[in-house]
């Protein structure tokens, strides 16, 4: 019997230190760079410039998205004003959704324009 308890404790020391090493060795959730703000809006410009090279885009599209893409830039002015130089929160929740309309913006009218478009 003292054999049996032996071996199910030496059982669950085992089973006990092969899920921490798993836990402790699993990676990192977050292992990709963070997109800031400022690197979505680079990437959405060079997007709106490559759609109008491309004909994707015609030029008052192309501007009206540029035009978004200032009135974004001058929220987060106004924004880093108003909290010592940097966005709360609220303010990149905003921002980011703000972001997301533009992006969905583009992507359409690029879709639209390959979709209507004869080969």
């Amino acid at each position: 019997m003292n054999r049996t308890l032996a071996n199910l404790f030496l059982g669950l020391v085992v089973s006990a230190s092969l899920g921490a090493a798993i836990t402790f060795t699993a990676p990192a959730a977050d292992s990709k760079p963070k997109v800031t703000i400022t690197d979505r809006i680079e990437i959405l410009s060079k997007k709106i410039e490559k759609g109008q090279k491309a004909n994707e885009l015609t030029l008052k599209e192309a501007d009206k998205l540029r035009s978004d893409i200032t009135k974004i830039n001058e929220k987060i002015e106004k924004a880093k004003s108003k909290n010592a130089g940097k966005l709360s929160y609220e303010d990149e929740t905003k921002i980011e959704k703000d972001l997301n309309k533009v992006s969905v913006k583009l992507t359409a009218k690029e879709l639209d324009k390959r979709t209507t478009s004869p080969n």
